[in-house]
């Protein structure tokens, strides 16, 4: 079994493997073994506190990564599923410009490496490839390639919905639909339903009746009502 420092033992599970492995000059396996032979969880799995979520477009996702103890990936993708623009961008990222051989690289080796054959920031990396619809690399998957049928379902309905019929993630639905400038038909029909006057009649009106005029089901009103903290029409 491996050795950590005491300092190591005291971060381990409190921050990610990958930057423990780094401080303690170690493999990711073996910090994650340790990890596991303690019976502790991975940090930040699925943990984002209100504070660390504040940190998102508030600095680089490199700096946010160092300061929560996790990959930059992580916080990449977690500032984008919350639709969350980066902060600025970095010297590197103003100055570089892709050629045709780096392109190719994207979606088949991982960002990181890219990163570092490059000489720049790995957020950078993953950025350019989200931009084109490319999916990050995956040991043992090939890239997902998307038929003309399954694109023309981009922004006819939810994200969500089209993830299930798809069988994917949603954040990979709303990767490609972004990467093609492809508007959330969904969202857009949501903002013109939910005006000021139809927010106005919330609570003053039955759910059932604010339904019918809109033409929507009874549990879509009751939502949007909650929502809003509104409470439902007492005659």
């Amino acid at each position: 079994m491996v050795q950590l420092s005491r300092r190591g033992m005291q971060r381990l599970g409190k921050v990610s493997d990958t930057l423990l492995a780094a401080e303690e000059s170690l493999s990711v396996a073996d910090i994650r073994k340790l990890r596991r032979s303690h019976g502790l969880a991975p940090a930040n799995r699925g943990n984002w506190t209100p504070e660390s979520v504040a940190l998102l477009g508030t600095m680089a996702d490199s700096q946010v990564a160092k300061r929560l103890g996790i990959t930059p990936n992580a916080v990449f993708s977690r500032r984008t599923r919350m639709g969350i623009k980066p902060f600025g961008k970095s010297g590197p990222q103003k100055r570089h410009s892709w050629t045709k051989r780096e392109l190719a690289w994207l979606g088949k080796i991982t960002d990181s490496e890219i990163s570092r054959r490059l000489g720049i920031d790995q957020t950078t990396v993953a950025t350019k490839r989200v931009s084109l619809g490319i999916e990050a690399v995956q040991k043992g998957r090939s890239a997902r390639v998307w038929t003309k049928a399954e694109i023309a379902l981009l922004g006819q309905s939810t994200d969500s919905e089209i993830a299930r019929q798809l069988r994917i993630s949603r954040r990979k639905v709303i990767a490609k639909r972004q990467s093609l400038g492809i508007a959330n038909r969904h969202s857009s029909l949501q903002a013109k339903r939910w005006n000021a006057k139809n927010i106005a009649e919330l609570g003053k009106k039955t759910d059932d009746t604010i339904a019918q005029r809109l033409k929507v089901s009874v549990a879509a009103v009751a939502n949007k009502r909650r929502q809003l903290g509104i409470a439902a029409f007492r005659k």
